[in-house]
């Protein structure tokens, strides 16, 4: 948006500036004389009218300048096209969110998976502790009836008799 400095100036404290610049140091006999047939009228000067300082007015009770019309379109046609632009890149933003929430979320697709992959292994290494066992316990069913039989020639057993191994 472009805006003009012009529109910022304060004509009546420009105005001020010029009279008092202009304005000699010390006044003549004739300024004098001036100013009080000018008190004697109307009971105050000039400078007395300067002196007093207004109210500022409220901004919305201040009375501007009309814009001229090219002027007026040329910043109208501004607040529409970023007026456009927000709107474009708002609509854009929502349809990226929605977007996304969407789409499944490739991380929790992983740990999913890996959860499933684990327990999968867990219940296999049970099987496998469960099929041990039993292959355990049927070597010690098939070591007792080794011992329980005896070599027909010696008459020995055939496996010598169990030692308790330290745990």
């Amino acid at each position: 948006m472009r805006l003009s400095v012009a529109l910022l100036r304060n004509v009546e404290a420009e105005m001020r500036a010029k009279e008092k610049a202009e304005a000699p140091t010390a006044k003549t006999k004739e300024q004098v004389e001036k100013e009080d047939e000018l008190r004697a009228k109307h009971g105050t000067t000039n400078q007395d009218g300067h002196s007093k300082k207004a109210s500022p007015t409220s901004i919305w009770r201040r009375k501007f300048r009309p814009l001229p019309e090219a002027k007026a379109v040329d910043l109208f046609a501004d607040v529409v096209g970023d007026g456009f632009i927000l709107l474009v890149a708002a609509v854009l933003i929502l349809y990226e969110y929605h977007r996304s929430s969407q789409k499944p979320d490739a991380n929790l697709e992983k740990i999913k998976e890996l959860n499933e992959r684990l327990e999968e292994l867990d219940q296999r290494e049970k099987e496998l502790e469960e099929a041990e066992k039993r292959h355990q316990s049927r070597l010690l069913i098939l070591e007792d009836v080794l011992r329980g039989l005896k070599d027909p020639k010696t008459k020995q057993p055939l496996l010598p008799p169990a030692t308790s191994l330290p745990a």
